[in-house]
């Protein structure tokens, strides 16, 4: 996949802070840019339905947008903590502490 572009951006928790990154990815180290783009590959990014899955909505949970722009188009996604699947909360977990360094 030739990713050009992520936007990544956390919303709610019980503050209801919004914490996002909008990047490309030859803009961060290799050991930051090469497991993010590995797992894009890995979980075919570019193939996962555009409605994601949604469980009960909780009190005080984030809401997750992710988005990739590919020189095909760009795909975005809007999970919450209980409906994402667990190679999302991967996903999650590595755009979030990408976003903190950015900050």
């Amino acid at each position: 996949m030739d990713v050009q572009r992520i936007r990544y951006e956390r919303t709610g928790g019980f503050t209801g802070m919004r914490f996002h990154a909008d990047f490309k990815p030859d803009e961060l180290p290799e050991d930051q840019s090469r497991p993010l783009l590995d797992l894009l590959d890995q979980m075919d990014f570019d193939g996962l339905s555009e409605n994601s899955p949604t469980g009960p909505s909780m009190p005080d949970q984030f809401t997750y947008t992710i988005t990739v722009v590919t020189s095909q188009g760009e795909r975005t996604m809007v999970l919450g903590d209980t409906s994402a699947p667990d190679e999302m909360r991967e996903l999650m977990r590595m755009l979030d502490r990408i976003a903190r360094k950015r900050q």
